[in-house]
């Protein structure tokens, strides 16, 4: 479509069969023909007189045929700058005529209006009428025409096509505009019957006007609300300073919106979205008030529903730990001379009765134990009991008057959770161990609060089931230190302060140094060497165990090929790696472990993962499969801690094993109980029949040594060898050729 600016279309299209005529035109119209086209024609068409005037300057097109003269047009509509006007001869031979052309042009662009030029009288006026129709697109101009006349013809016509496109899109605009505002009107006024509750109030209250949809919603007929005070439909909902700003907006001349809970004639209750809008005078003082209203019932109660999902756990019933997060934030921001408590329930065997009787059963346990705390808690909106999730709840417990109080909670529910509860057929015993935190220590934040809570339930636990513990300053302490020290291990990876040491593994038979165990020790820049028994489970509990074992897996590997390089046959014969839990959880495991082997040219068989037999009895469904995937790729698996974990000697064979490690129980209590000597000595034999190895740990003095050898014990490894040691320390043994079973404590002087 051609669009409308400051600048007129002067675009005029001549068609006529003599070219001589076209630069005619062009001279009249632009000024832009050629010096050399001063011809007979000029005279013969035009007359005497030449143009002269240059007050308008048009843009002209020419064709010789009315068929060229169609495509140009045709071309000038699909660009959007169409002609204005035409000039058509009405002979042009051996084409279209004018006549025929014409018809062609319009059935391309209506708009254009048309000149036909003739000095013949091959067609009559009422001829010319008849096909073209009637005169308000075309003219006749007769030759000879005079080139004043000419532009005067383009000047008037372009000019009218010109205004003419302007009345258009004037017309159009005013229209749209119309038909915008009569729907927009329209659908405003089905809105406001199909869903708007309307009335007029005056400034008393009194009612002065109600739409139907008021009476339906309120229960009330026309004449039983017109006329009466608008109290009539307010409910006890709200309180009174809700309805103290609302008076306050609107007396003000300013518009109030908001919620409005009313009261139907029936006593039932129905929530409203209301915009009061205040109605003024010519002096801009409030005459009365329009109020709209659009009911919102459904709305609030499915978002009451979403309130309830949101914030209250689906199994239980109770406040979950989104709810009971902000209900702990909220007494902490009253300050410090609000007094709360904050209880920490954790239920003993839980994990036995879910495991054995199953998740049903499990569940229903936990829908007792709510329902125990609603009972034992009931009758007061200051204590509230929430499910965090699992077998874990709480209880905030605000606005004591004295912190001791919390104690007495807390012994009450122990008796409550003393007793046995009936799941179906089953009787159980699910005891709770509960950690209780005050408001004394002045938290920030509600999840610091419910960490300490947490740390003081685990103390309890230890303590034995069934008991619980006050968060006191030396567990603030201790907590403190533990997050100062998962912050410093994330720096200890980034930075690389960790080394690995290694410890022997003697071959009780021969003597010989047979393999190392790879050992991480952190020394940290400022408290010195802390000990694995500090920092591994903080590792495992942030999950950044996952990050050391790998750096402890590639660099053992790394150390152990360089040996192998560097001392030949006199480097030890396999390398033993600690893995952790989280990393056999992983399932890129597998595909770790034989990347580093293939990246450090070890043989599979040279490396041994140690599994502790606590981890691998805790769920055998999930990590035996993962230990059977590490075997397939040629590495060797030890069971580390052996007789630790409870489990029972004959289902060893189920385990993809390659090696037992006795842990250091077996050997100390050996030489003094006779019963462990005697397990040591079936273990040894169950493992000869299972073809397993076993390495015997701990072993401190050379009596235990002996013993052990009497046994038939394969390998060792302990402290009477030699301490965990750097790599730099513990090379320098090799290639000794020393019987390190025959004087260990040379060996230790040695190594040292």
């Amino acid at each position: 479509m051609y669009e409308l600016n400051d600048t007129r279309n002067r675009r005029i299209l001549v068609i006529d069969d003599n070219e001589a005529i076209h630069d005619d035109f062009k001279k009249i119209l632009t000024g832009s023909a050629k010096s050399t086209k001063t011809s007979d024609s000029y005279a013969a068409f035009f007359g005497e007189q030449e143009a002269t005037s240059n007050e308008l300057s048009f843009e002209v097109d020419t064709a010789s045929q009315g068929r060229e003269g169609l495509e140009k047009v045709t071309q000038s509509i699909q660009k959007g700058c169409p002609y204005a006007m035409a000039f058509v001869d009405i002979r042009m031979p051996p084409g279209w005529d004018g006549i025929e052309t014409v018809s062609h042009l319009w059935e391309v662009d209506p708009d254009l209006l048309i000149v036909i030029c003739t000095a013949y009288n091959d067609y009559n006026w009422t001829e010319m009428s008849k096909q073209l129709g009637c005169m308000d697109r075309w003219l006749i101009l007769k030759k000879p025409f005079d080139n004043v006349e000419v532009r005067q013809l383009a000047s008037s016509l372009t000019e009218k096509w010109d205004l003419a496109r302007k009345a258009e899109v004037k017309l159009t605009e005013l229209q749209q505009s119309v038909g915008v505002k009569n729907r927009q009107l329209a659908a405003f006024r089905k809105a406001v019957d199909a869903a708007g509750i309307v009335a007029m109030i005056d400034l008393d209250g009194t009612i002065l006007e109600a739409n139907d949809n008021f009476c339906k919603i309120s229960g009330y007929s026309h004449d039983e609300l017109v006329g009466q005070n608008h109290n009539m439909i307010l409910s006890a909902h709200h309180p009174d300073e809700f309805f103290e700003e609302l008076y306050a907006t609107v007396e003000q001349n300013k518009i109030w919106h908001g919620e409005i809970c009313n009261r139907a004639k029936d006593g039932s209750l129905y929530w409203v979205d209301t915009t009061i809008v205040p109605m003024l005078d010519e002096d801009d003082k409030t005459i009365s008030y329009f109020t709209l209203r659009i009911e919102i019932s459904d709305r609030k109660k499915l978002m009451g529903q979403l309130q309830t999902q949101a914030y209250n756990d689906s199994l239980t019933g109770l406040p979950n730990r989104a709810s009971i997060l902000d209900s702990i934030q909220s007494a902490i921001d009253r300050g410090p001379d609000h007094h709360f408590a904050l209880l920490f329930l954790d239920f003993d065997r839980f994990k036995l009765i879910n495991d054995s009787l199953g998740h049903d059963m499990g569940d229903e346990l936990l829908k007792e134990i709510a329902q125990r705390l609603s009972n034992t808690l009931r009758g007061t909106d200051q204590i509230k009991p929430a499910r965090l999730g699992g077998d874990e709840f709480v209880v905030l417990l605000n606005r004591l008057t004295n912190l001791s109080d919390a104690t007495v909670v807390a012994e009450r529910l122990l008796d409550v959770f003393s007793k046995s509860y009936q799941l179906g057929t089953h009787t159980v015993y699910s005891t709770a161990s509960i950690g209780v935190v005050t408001s004394e220590y002045q938290y920030q934040t509600a999840s610091d609060m419910i960490r300490d809570a947490d740390v003081a339930m685990y103390k309890a636990k230890a303590a034995g089931y069934g008991s619980y513990l006050v968060f006191d300053q030396t567990m603030r302490e201790k907590a403190q230190y533990r997050l100062r020290l998962e912050g410093d291990l994330r720096t200890a990876i980034a930075q690389n302060e960790f080394a690995l040491f290694y410890q022997p593994i003697v071959s009780l038979e021969s003597g010989k140094l047979e393999g190392l165990e790879a050992l991480v020790r952190w020394e940290h820049p400022e408290r010195g060497m802390i000990s694995p028994d500090d920092f591994i489970p903080v590792a495992e509990e942030t999950g950044l165990i996952s990050a050391i074992g790998e750096w402890c897996l590639n660099e053992a590997c790394r150390q152990f090929a360089e040996w192998k390089q560097t001392f030949g046959d006199d480097a030890p014969g396999f390398m033993h790696v600690n893995v952790s839990r989280r990393q056999l959880l992983d399932p890129k495991l597998t595909h770790t472990v034989r990347q580093v082997i293939e990246k450090h040219e070890i043989p599979p068989k040279q490396l041994h993962l140690e599994v502790t037999e606590s981890l691998i009895m805790e769920d055998q469904k999930t990590f035996i499969p993962i230990l059977k995937e590490l075997r397939k790729i040629g590495i060797k698996v030890d069971m580390d801690d052996f007789g630790t974990g409870h489990s029972s000697l004959s289902c060893l064979h189920e385990f993809p094993l390659d090696v037992l490690k006795i842990d250091r129980s077996f050997v100390v209590n050996a030489k003094h109980v006779r019963d462990y000597a005697a397990l040591l000595q079936a273990i040894l034999t169950l493992a000869d029949n299972l073809e397993l190895q076993v390495v015997a740990e701990g072993i401190t003095d050379t009596e235990q040594l002996i013993l052990l050898q009497a046994l038939g014990c394969e390998y060792g490894q302990g402290y009477l060898f030699s301490e965990p040691r750097l790599a730099t320390e513990i090379q320098t043994l090799f290639g000794a050729h020393i019987d390190w079973t025959n004087n260990p404590s040379e060996m230790q002087a040695t190594s040292s």
